[in-house]
């Protein structure tokens, strides 16, 4: 039986903005593209790259990879001002990722001095400076995860009245666990009936693969990944992992692990940050075998000690 893609969920993969924020990492506009094309053939639906207004590289990366062609579409960050929208849709993108937190923590340390009711008031504005520059628009409430309720409730009501295309529940520092992650997503579906849900879930816990699956499974439209799981601090999902659990529960085709490995290998050399060796999939371990046992036993049943030999020895 042939795996097949069921369109369950879709990935939005934001190694170009997400990992370029990681401590060190500076991809150029040339590298930019040689990830982008590699993401759309690896099956993304979705690149999320850079914040054109925060400087000319950023303008110039984004605007590269818009103008490249490729059918998976182009998303790009912003705050929640106007001119940040502006210089997305400048750049080429087609989707600008419009990012703002409501809690007490962000009045505190970004937005500082806004209330709540101000807050929302940029968010309508956002969305409608996107739709005057005819851009989508996703909408994601940042630090989600230290935020009231009924605050994300509103503030996404409010994006979604104003015409938003999708909403985005950030997990900014990796706070949750799955049965929590799964609520959430819950919570968005209660007012989005009418538009997309993504989640964005960091790593801080050593947990955003556990939490993506039970978005997954909790009904979410989409999941942001990096490749590698490269972002900031311990970073977010990791696309090849998931992608390889997604196959592996015939939720999309499995595409080929080396071509994940080439992937990894590519954006590991541009990022100058090694892959752990233990990873899942793409890690120099994660198909070898070390006892004398297992090498024995391999080399009369490949399957013997290897998931994906065996998932795709079931799955003809």
């Amino acid at each position: 039986m042939q795996c097949k893609r069921t369109g369950k969920v879709k990935i939005v993969d934001a190694t170009l903005r997400e990992g370029n924020q990681a401590p060190g990492v500076q991809f150029t506009v040339e590298q930019s593209v040689e990830i982008a094309t590699f993401l759309e053939a690896i099956g993304v639906d979705t690149i999320e790259i850079g914040h054109p207004l925060a400087g000319p590289n950023e303008h110039e990366r984004t605007r590269a990879v818009a103008q490249i062609g490729l059918d998976s579409e182009i998303l790009a960050h912003a705050r929640a001002h106007p001119a940040d929208i502006k210089a997305v849709s400048n750049a080429g993108a087609q989707w600008v990722g419009v990012f703002l937190g409501v809690n007490e923590i962000t009045t505190k340390a970004r937005v500082i001095g806004k209330s709540f009711k101000d807050l929302v008031s940029m968010v309508r504005t956002a969305v409608s400076v996107a739709k005057d520059n005819d851009l989508k628009i996703r909408y994601s409430c940042e630090d989600a995860s230290r935020t009231d309720s009924g605050f994300l409730l509103d503030v996404f009501g409010a994006a979604i009245d104003s015409g938003v295309d999708r909403i985005c529940y950030a997990d900014t520092i990796g706070l949750l666990e799955p049965q929590n992650v799964a609520e959430k997503v819950g919570l968005m579906k209660s007012v989005s009936s009418s538009v997309d849900t993504e989640v964005h879930l960091h790593d801080d816990r050593g947990l955003s693969m556990a939490n993506s699956l039970a978005a997954i499974d909790a009904g979410v439209d989409w999941v942001s990944t990096s490749v590698n799981g490269l972002g900031e601090r311990c970073g977010i999902t990791d696309l090849a992992m998931l992608l390889a659990n997604l196959g592996f529960r015939g939720e999309r085709d499995l595409p080929s692990i080396e071509k994940l490995k080439e992937l990894s290998n590519l954006v590991s050399r541009h990022s100058e940050i090694a892959v752990d060796r233990l990873r899942p999939i793409i890690g120099e371990n994660a198909f070898m075998h070390g006892s004398k046992l297992h090498v024995r036993a391999t080399s009369y049943e490949p399957r013997a000690y290897d998931w994906i030999k065996e998932f795709l020895h079931n799955n003809k």
